[in-house]
């Protein structure tokens, strides 16, 4: 009889436990001040504009928090993060975003948590939104193979395409009278027969003008755009991309052959930036400013802001119509649809957002995710990418009072800006913070008016046409490789691509001549150099993502 009731009570016990959230987030402490400390990425931002940053005031304040930043300088992040971690003298809560080396194996090495089960106990707005089928994307970079996660991530709502290939309009309209015919019958040049027909008109539009130098088509020092655009055109990416599943190497593929053909062609007839081998200091996506800020280029690779007419100089009387295009595709070789090619660093990174060091108490660690989950509600991730609101006290912000916006930057409740945010002629008028590097959802912002033109927006027109054929191509960048895996594709790429930068540039300055027979012999180099190798590694990664 006795052992019932003790029964019976313990089963009271465990159900008043389970109704009262018995070790749930619930019952996490946060009633006394906790000082956190934060390893993190630091940009340009100063230590003085992290600390007065109104969403960290207002997210430490809600949560009793007190964060001590540790901020390497820009440029030395991995350098720092060896020496914390040779030392073993961990803070808190690490950023790992620069990193080359896995969460998995940081977890291995006992510097951070595994924390696959607080989630489910601790953060349940995390939680459900990794559930969510929507996500499920972000659901299968962040978890490895045996379901297990390491960090709570910073993932973007919708992200947009910043980059592609772009060209000057302005230059087709004066040379044509405004009659643009190109070839296709299109309104936009979409085939090469229509690059060539453009490239033409453009270079006699610099010949005319007397110009020094200039560049009908700007394209990097290695001859190619490493992350496929273009190429694509061709029925082929630049270094690993998807076909059907399989991973292929673009540069030694059959296809690879038409489009240095093509290249060698355009530089001939003097349509490709003649000196654009020895630009190796250029970033593909930063094509010497100095040609396309002064009016000397007529299609590269841009971005965003290059669109429209940012690049016009009214005081100097030079006005540029610079337009978006998607990848021309070579239909004279029987490509009618470029391949879906983009560069695509996903939603989210397996890397992104914050990992929890060892270090920290298991006390804390359950206090910071109640703390970071915050911003994965509607109001932690409207709050995190745009700032406060009147509701939210904004006001008592110093911030906000500077830039007399006692309202805070958004209206109450909503992903809206207040008037004068809304209304704000040029960014600098209201430059207020946000906290995009802290974890959570950045959501698509809302245009501003100095962000339009006639009541468009550039960012939108541009992803509309540079993503036009998908990426389902691309290869995913959120993919990690074992450490093992990754050091030898590591060599087998530099070795392959050192090898294959040099012979492109030969082959499109006529160099070296190129024929059917020096390509193959370009490609077999490229195999004995052990492209199949990396192909074999890179493959079998990309089925354990597709996998889960």
């Amino acid at each position: 009889m006795k052992k019932r009731i003790l029964s019976l009570l313990l089963c009271l016990v465990m159900a008043v436990c389970l109704l009262a959230g018995c070790g749930s987030k619930d019952d996490v402490d946060d009633s006394e001040l906790m000082t956190v400390t934060i390893f993190q990425q630091a940009d340009d931002v100063t230590m003085d504009e992290v600390e007065n940053n109104p969403i960290f005031q207002y997210w430490e304040k809600m949560f009793n928090l007190d964060i001590e930043w540790q901020f390497p300088p820009q440029g030395s992040e991995q350098e720092q993060l060896t020496m914390m971690l040779g030392t073993s003298d961990y803070t808190d809560v690490i950023t790992f975003s620069f990193s080359t080396e896995s969460l998995e194996a940081m977890y291995n090495d006992g510097v951070i948590y595994d924390l696959t089960d607080y989630i489910e106990e601790y953060m349940p707005n995390y939680d459900a939104y990794l559930k969510d089928p929507a996500n499920a994307d972000v659901r299968s970079i962040l978890y490895n193979d045996a379901g297990h996660i390491y960090n709570v991530a910073t993932v973007q709502e919708h992200p947009m395409a910043w980059g592609g290939l772009v060209y000057r309009r302005d230059i087709l309209e004066t040379m044509t009278g405004g009659n643009i015919a190109f070839p296709s019958g299109n309104d936009e040049p979409t085939t090469i027969e229509d690059m060539d027909y453009m490239l033409g008109l453009m270079k006699q539009y610099f010949d005319a003008a007397g110009m020094a130098v200039s560049a009908p088509l700007i394209i990097p020092a290695v001859g190619y755009v490493a992350t496929g655009e273009f190429l694509n055109g061709f029925g082929i990416g630049a270094l690993e991309y998807i076909d059907n599943g399989k991973v292929k190497f673009g540069l030694c593929e059959d296809n690879f052959y038409n489009y240095l053909t093509k290249m060698k062609e355009w530089y001939d007839k003097g349509y490709l930036y003649a000196d654009f081998a020895s630009r190796t200091q250029d970033m593909f996506f930063l094509p010497n400013t100095e040609l396309t800020y002064g009016g000397a280029a007529g299609c590269w690779y841009g971005l965003t802001a290059n669109l429209g007419g940012a690049m016009s100089l009214p005081d100097y009387g030079l006005f540029m119509d610079v337009q978006p295009m998607a990848a021309p595709a070579d239909t004279a070789n029987g490509i009618t649809t470029p391949l879906g090619i983009l560069l695509d660093s996903g939603r989210t990174q397996a890397n992104s957002g914050f990992a929890i060091s060892t270090k920290c108490s298991e006390a804390k660690l359950k206090r910071l995710l109640k703390a970071f989950d915050w911003f994965f509600t509607e109001e932690g991730m409207t709050t995190r990418t745009m700032g406060l609101s009147a509701e939210q006290e904004a006001g008592e912000y110093k911030i906000y009072q500077d830039l007399n916006l006692p309202n805070g930057v958004r209206k109450d409740g909503t992903r809206e800006w207040v008037d004068e945010v809304a209304n704000a002629a040029s960014a600098d008028e209201y430059d207020v913070p946000n906290a995009d590097r802290m974890p959570g959802v950045s959501i698509q912002l809302p245009y501003r008016a100095y962000e339009l033109v006639d009541g468009v927006s550039y960012e939108e027109i541009g992803d509309k046409v540079w993503t036009k054929y998908g990426n389902a191509n691309t290869y995913p960048l959120s993919i990690a490789l074992s450490p093992e895996d990754n050091a030898r594709a590591t060599t087998l790429q530099t070795n392959i691509t050192d090898y294959a930068n040099s012979m492109i540039v030969k082959f499109i300055m006529g160099r070296e001549e190129l024929t059917p027979d020096t390509f193959k012999a370009y490609q077999d180099q490229i195999h004995a150099l052990g492209v199949d190798e990396y192909i074999a590694i890179k493959q079998a990664a990309y089925d354990k993502f597709i996998a889960r």
